[in-house]
């Protein structure tokens, strides 16, 4: 079985809060389709509260098209939370720069730490939330101030790149 290109990257070493162009790749039709790592914590080292990655779901997707999103330029497909509960990862069709992913984020992330702590939870109904009793608005809320509080840097993969003889050793 192939690796996935998540499990290219050395993890002992991946800084969070953290952008990362994780994919590159090209449509039949040419349209460029990147996948960016955008990580909240760093790997074996914390992880997202099963209620605050989920409200966090809810708000963040929103904020983030909010910023990012650039009519003919750059579109976001997707926003949806790693499985290790680290960070999210975002799939968008255009040309994003690694320090305006940086820049949004930090924006979508400052919205939700100004969120009213009385605020209603985008969707957190049975009818648009298949698990509509799992959120937590403060935890969402702490999240957003930690990684605040830390500060979010750019990644490379050849930065945190596995090397060759390592993959052997681990497979």
């Amino acid at each position: 079985m192939p690796l996935v290109d998540s499990f290219l990257v050395d993890h002992t070493i991946m800084p969070a809060p953290s952008v990362r162009m994780a994919k590159l790749m090209k449509t039949p039709k040419g349209d460029t389709i990147q996948v960016w790592d955008l990580r909240f914590k760093k790997p074996n080292h914390g992880r997202l509260s099963d209620k605050g990655i989920h409200t966090f779901e809810h708000y963040f997707a929103g904020f983030m098209r909010e910023h990012l999103n650039n009519p003919g330029v750059v579109e976001v497909i997707d926003i949806s939370p790693m499985g290790c509960k680290t960070g999210f990862y975002m799939s968008l069709i255009g040309d994003a720069q690694g320090d305006n992913v940086a820049k949004c984020f930090e924006l979508a992330i400052k919205d939700i730490a100004s969120l009213d702590d009385n605020a209603k939870i985008p969707a957190a109904n049975e009818y648009q939330c298949g698990s509509c009793d799992l959120h937590s608005l403060s935890d969402a809320k702490a999240i957003a101030k930690e990684i605040l509080d830390k500060g979010i840097v750019v990644v490379k993969n050849e930065d945190i790149a596995l090397a060759p003889e390592k993959l052997k050793d681990l497979a």
